[in-house]
């Protein structure tokens, strides 16, 4: 009987002596994986047979490993392609951002949830490489029946943490392929590939744009501020919104949707901004070539990490009301009603007074005379406020 046949049907490390190893071929039984094995039948069945999956991967657009891997991931695709491999990069949370693989292991790992959005924390899936490496801040190896739950001891996967110039971890990438295909060079080749991610970020950018969308719109380049035209601004945010480029049709769609607008008017529109910006916009595709900060993704970020008020203290107001982009559209509509979603979900008055100080709304204000307490002095504020509206 196997290591892990003895751990999951005798239940736990104290009554199984004598170990093994933990697949054929496999070396002894790591001690990091008997402790990670302790720490996940406390959450995972041994039994399960996908990851959870969320409907939204956590936004990296324009993140710092986002673009320290922009200029690898084609590199790691190839490498997937070529060696049968599945290359997947995730957050410091272990949720997958961003896989490659071949046609064989991407169906597998579709079988798996091992697609962005996946959880592969501990907690969700229990021991593999992914998680190992990010608990223990190192590269590891899970083989096999070292994995705790059944379904994935086909596997082999390799782990490397992925951590910036001042030691933040931010997350880790994973290398794996099917058992009987593991070697040596796999552990070896994933931490190689993740000191090239983790030298890009020690490097950082050389220039960035800081672009802000939420209130008073502006633009800077390297420390410097650009004026740009509500067109140009509207063109440099569609870009933002799409780091690894789009195609001329998708980009025209995303701007103007059925207007009729010709596609030598938008290739002129593009040569003007790329001038304005130093030449930093590539073609085929079209993306921008230099970092981007822009507001609308760190207002996801924050409310996908649940910190609801410093999602608030970013959102200044809808980002550009007046543009008709289909693309800015929907993430006006989408930001705007996430943020009023996630702030009426705390129930926390301080959060809904500062909400409805900025923005007139009857049923935020509803909720904030319900949450606050009797006696309240702006009770009396918050039923003027509504009477005022439901009058207007």
């Amino acid at each position: 009987m196997s290591a892990w046949q003895r751990f999951v049907s005798r239940g736990g490390a104290d009554r199984v002596g004598g170990w093994g190893g933990a697949g054929p071929g496999a070396p002894s039984l790591p001690a990091g994986v008997l402790a990670s094995w302790e720490r996940s039948a406390a959450s995972v069945a041994p039994d399960r047979l996908t990851a959870p999956v969320s409907d939204q991967t956590p936004a990296w657009a324009g993140s710092p490993l986002e673009f320290a891997t922009r200029d690898l991931r084609p590199e790691l695709s190839a490498l997937a392609q070529d060696g049968d491999l599945m290359v997947a990069l995730a957050d410091a949370r272990g949720q997958l951002l961003w896989t490659a693989g071949s046609a064989r292991m991407q169906r597998l790992g579709r079988a798996l949830n091992f697609v962005p959005g996946g959880h592969w924390d501990e907690q969700s899936v229990g021991t593999n490489a992914l998680a190992l490496a990010l608990r223990e801040r190192r590269a590891v190896q899970v083989f096999a029946a070292e994995h705790y739950v059944q379904a994935v001891h086909d596997w082999v996967c390799y782990g490397a943490p992925l951590r910036d110039a001042q030691g933040t971890l931010l997350g880790v990438l994973n290398l794996s392929t099917v058992w009987h295909q593991s070697t040596p060079l796999g552990l070896a080749s994933a931490q190689h590939y993740a000191q090239r991610i983790e030298s890009q970020l020690a490097a950082g950018p050389q220039v960035g744009l800081r672009v802000t969308l939420c209130g008073s719109p502006s633009v800077q380049l390297g420390g410097r501020a650009l004026h740009l035209t509500p067109r140009q601004l509207e063109l440099l945010t569609v870009l933002a919104l799409h780091p690894d480029g789009l195609t001329l049709d998708a980009l025209h769609a995303h701007m103007y949707g059925d207007a009729p607008i010709t596609a030598s008017t938008l290739k002129s529109e593009v040569s003007t901004l790329r001038g304005l910006l130093g030449g930093q916009i590539a073609s085929r595709p079209y993306r921008l070539s230099v970092p981007v900060d822009l507001d609308l993704l760190r207002l996801e970020r924050r409310l996908l990490a649940g910190d609801v008020g410093g999602a608030l203290d970013l959102f200044g107001g809808p980002p550009l009301p007046l543009s008709e982009s289909p693309l800015l559209s929907y993430w006006r509509a989408y930001l705007d009603g996430a943020l009023r979603r996630a702030v009426c979900a705390v129930r926390d008055p301080a959060l809904l007074w500062q909400y409805v100080a900025r923005f007139d709304d009857l049923e935020v204000l509803s909720l904030l005379e319900s949450v606050l307490p009797a006696g309240d002095p702006r009770v009396g504020v918050v039923r003027a406020r509504r009477a005022a509206l439901l009058a207007s």
